[in-house]
């Protein structure tokens, strides 16, 4: 064989890799795929003992966070072989809420074809939404015959009862789950008990949170978790989405000056007061909550904080602002970088 003849069968053999990897890339059939991933050594999406398992997927989880669920419950053996077939299929984008009943061991293919059909309809669709505290969302499960208000509030006092979740890189270790359980929607069987619901909330708040600048923490001065204090003042805060990184931004600016951070959904958490006005005797509650008082930020979260609000406390606005004052009925606020600015505006709003 003349070495034109090597090189050029060499070159062939390049081209059809090439060409090879392109139709992978590209999206090819399912089919071929599957074969580079066998070919290739990606680890198998189902090697493990065959154990049912139940899997609760709540709405608004991204194909990555429903192969992360799905792993860590053993279902799979691999996230990232079960994310790239999910995508070549084309099923990403169309997996549905609810519960499953997957077994290990199970087919990928059956997987993700379970995923794209849904389950059976739910025995139970369960909103908890963003800004509640755990007293808040256990008046809301009050009377509702499937889950124990009380058992809600009394298994959100003990952390040591569940698996928490990771905020950025650390785990870590509060006196309750105040904060941690994430608001959504979720569709339940009957049968699911307080503790089920908790550790659902607090493996979901993992998976949406996971992606976040967690990062920006140490640049902003505090740590992950007080991220989510700040994110949880936010959420109580801000009615007005574009609003969320002004309150963030009046909190930094007013830690960075020692200043209290004066607001009264803190009070409002220590007393369990949400809704009638504060009297002064609230407002001069002995409680390291009354951030009129006490400097700093309070010793935990005070509601659940969604995605929004936990991105604007990794990315408050820059401005100098240091007060804010509500304005109108629909949740809008003035805001200022001047004390006199502030009181006029306050002499003006509703209800002054």
């Amino acid at each position: 064989m003349s070495v034109a003849t090597g090189v050029a069968r060499r070159r062939h053999r390049l081209l059809a890799a090439a060409a090879f990897l392109l139709l992978v890339l590209a999206g090819g059939a399912v089919v071929v795929a599957s074969d580079f991933l066998e070919r290739f050594g990606a680890p198998a999406a189902t090697t493990l003992p065959s154990e049912t398992r139940t899997i609760i997927i709540p709405t608004g989880l991204t194909a990555s966070d429903v192969a992360k669920v799905l792993e860590r419950e053993g279902v799979i053996a691999s996230a990232t072989a079960f994310l790239v077939e999910l995508r070549l299929r084309g099923a990403a984008e169309r997996i549905q809420p609810g519960t499953y009943q997957f077994k290990t061991g199970q087919d990928s293919g059956s997987i993700i074809g379970l995923l794209e059909t849904g389950p059976s309809p739910a025995d139970i669709r369960l909103t908890l939404p963003e800004g509640l505290s755990i007293d808040q969302a256990a008046a809301r499960l009050d009377g509702f015959e499937a889950i124990s208000a009380d058992d809600y509030k009394e298994f959100a006092g003990d952390p040591d009862t569940f698996t928490l979740p990771k905020v950025g890189d650390t785990t870590p270790s509060p006196d309750d789950l105040e904060g941690l359980l994430f608001p959504s929607t979720y569709f339940v069987e009957l049968g699911i008990d307080a503790s089920d619901l908790i550790q659902l909330q607090l493996n979901t708040f993992e998976g949406k949170t996971a992606g976040l600048e967690w990062e920006r923490a140490g640049e902003l001065g505090v740590d992950p978790y007080e991220v989510v204090i700040i994110a949880s003042m936010i959420e109580k805060e801000a009615r007005v989405p574009e609003e969320r990184a002004r309150v963030a931004a009046v909190i930094y600016n007013r830690l960075a000056l020692n200043m209290p951070l004066g607001i009264d959904a803190t009070t409002r958490f220590a007393l369990k007061k949400w809704t009638e006005p504060l009297t002064k005797s609230d407002l001069a509650v002995d409680s390291p909550y009354n951030t009129r008082l006490v400097t700093g930020l309070p010793p935990g979260p005070i509601a659940s904080p969604g995605i929004q609000a936990l991105e604007a406390a990794l990315s408050p606005a820059d401005v100098d602002f240091l007060y804010y004052v509500l304005i109108d009925e629909e949740g809008h606020h003035f805001f200022t970088a001047s004390y006199d600015e502030f009181l006029r505006a306050k002499a003006q709003a509703p209800g002054q």
